[in-house]
């Protein structure tokens, strides 16, 4: 596994440069700025894929280079300096404070065995423990039902200690459950079961609302209960699809992990102070994600604006982290330390930086849209169940490369557009598009929770994009296959 991990590497080493130069060389029907990112880009995607350097450091080298070689767009009139703030943006983007504000929490549920105790407390239940494939299913289901009402990245820092705890426990008993492919399968379950949940609900993911602004502006009001009568039978077969591709080769039988967690639980005894401490700013991060996904449901529009100019879920997050290294535990030390807390992933942050930072890049130089009108318009499409086909996979092949948001922004317009000159309902393109930009499985840059995946060190970038690629395809078909079936159905 070594040696052919270290033949990717060096193949991808030359063949980076040599697919960039190639780009480079192709009279395209490009701007000058979307061409010459339209080169940056092959050589960063080839190296995250083969690793020559690490992942993080290419997402540094990415908008590096961007800007080296004047692929960074600037507005008329803007100053020369301003293509060094843009190129960096990504680095200042808000979700990155979400991130910090989570791996900080997640460290401290380590360091005082609440991550152990979660996993104790799902794994004590037979329909969850019994065997390795139950427990990565139980996962899931956890995930999807969570980020319907809590966002996608939240949801996923949320839960991967707890399924550290339960995977250490897997490796402290061997068997059935030691293997990398258990631990992988727990990982990449719980970003893709969050962003298959966050379909479910208009308040589960910003393309979600991207669509139903958009539409509402041209007089088509989308209720939540209109938008679930066909987001949520989707997300159902989603999850099936979900749970047979990351449980194959699982064992079905070997558990026992039930009997064992209770018998862990009963010897943990009562909580310290170091755990309720914990607990408490852990309780208030979920507390306030929560909130703001009720604002949403509700629709209250001064709260909405508050919070959109005073209180993200950044914020949230280091509100809740920063209590870490105020309140004090057994002994009189903070529930965090500082020297712990750099002991988080500032790899994965900087990884989430670049790939925002790119996909800003895209979405300005016109690439996106040069992808996407020029596909459409290419293939000539003018029926209705043609251009959702389209739609979709526009959708999920953008969002591997650019924030799901920015896609969502830039596409749905584009493809309600489209339909209407073909004179077809641009109702299923549209929500087939905001579908499709909630996929986005391959890459550690897709989403941020494969992100956040990515970097615990448990899911090797070759198997994320094995299962991502395969993943897509099945989400693909599922979003045609769908809305085709679900569309007389609902009547709409």
């Amino acid at each position: 596994m070594v040696e052919a991990d270290h033949l990717r590497a060096r193949i991808s080493a030359w063949l980076g440069p040599l697919l960039a130069l190639g780009v480079w060389l192709l009279p395209l029907p490009l701007g000058d700025e979307a061409h010459r990112l339209a080169a940056v880009m092959m050589l960063v995607i080839t190296w995250w894929i083969g690793e020559p350097i690490p992942p993080a450091a290419t997402a540094l080298l990415g908008p590096t280079l961007a800007l080296l070689v004047g692929a960074v767009p600037l507005p008329e009139g803007a100053r020369a300096s301003e293509a060094v703030q843009l190129a960096y943006r990504g680095f200042g983007d808000p979700v990155l404070m979400l991130f910090m504000g989570g791996f900080f929490i997640a460290e401290a549920l380590t360091v005082h065995g609440l991550d152990r105790r979660f996993a104790m407390r799902v794994l004590s239940y037979p329909a969850v423990g019994g065997s390795p494939a139950r427990v990565v299913i139980g996962l899931g289901l956890v995930s999807c039902v969570l980020s319907m009402w809590v966002s996608n990245t939240a949801t996923t820092a949320l839960l991967i200690p707890i399924a550290k705890g339960i995977l250490d426990l897997a490796r402290s008993r061997g068997g059935a459950a030691q293997g990398r492919d258990f631990s992988a399968a727990c990982m990449l379950m719980l970003p893709f079961a969050a962003t298959v949940g966050g379909l479910a609900t208009p308040v589960g993911t910003a393309p979600n609302l991207i669509a139903i602004g958009r539409l509402s502006a041209g007089g088509t009001e989308i209720g939540f209960l209109r938008w679930m009568s066909l987001a949520l039978p989707l997300v159902l077969v989603m999850m099936l699809a979900l749970c047979w591709l990351l449980t194959r080769g699982l064992s079905r039988k070997g558990g026992g992990f039930d009997q064992h967690a209770r018998e862990q639980l009963a010897r943990m005894g009562p909580w310290g102070r170091g755990e309720k401490v914990t607990m408490l700013a852990f309780g208030l991060a979920v507390a306030g994600w929560l909130g703001t996904g009720a604002v949403q449901l509700f629709d209250w529009p001064a709260a909405q604006e508050w919070l959109k100019g005073h209180l993200s879920e950044g914020g949230i997050g280091l509100l809740a982290a920063s209590l870490l290294f105020l309140l004090r535990t057994e002994g009189g030390r903070p529930a965090l330390t500082w020297s712990e807390a750099t002991r988080i992933d500032w790899g994965t942050l900087l990884l989430l930086g670049g790939g925002l930072s790119l996909g800003e890049l895209v979405q300005r130089s016109g690439l996106a849209e040069a992808i996407g009108t020029g596909v459409v318009s290419g293939l000539g499409i003018s029926s209705l169940w043609a251009l959702v086909a389209v739609s979709a996979f526009l959708a999920i092949a953008l969002s591997e490369l650019s924030s799901n948001t920015a896609t969502a922004t830039l596409l749905v317009p584009t493809v309600i557009g489209i339909a209407e000159r073909a004179g077809v309902s641009p109702l299923p393109p549209a929500l087939a598009a905001t579908i499709g930009c909630s996929f986005g499985f391959m890459l550690p840059i897709s989403t941020p929770p494969n992100a956040l995946a990515y970097g615990t060190g448990l899911v090797p970038i070759t198997t994320m994009v094995r299962r991502g690629v395969v993943f897509d395809l099945i989400g693909l078909v599922l979003i045609v296959v769908g809305m085709r079936l679900l569309w007389p159905l609902v009547g709409w």
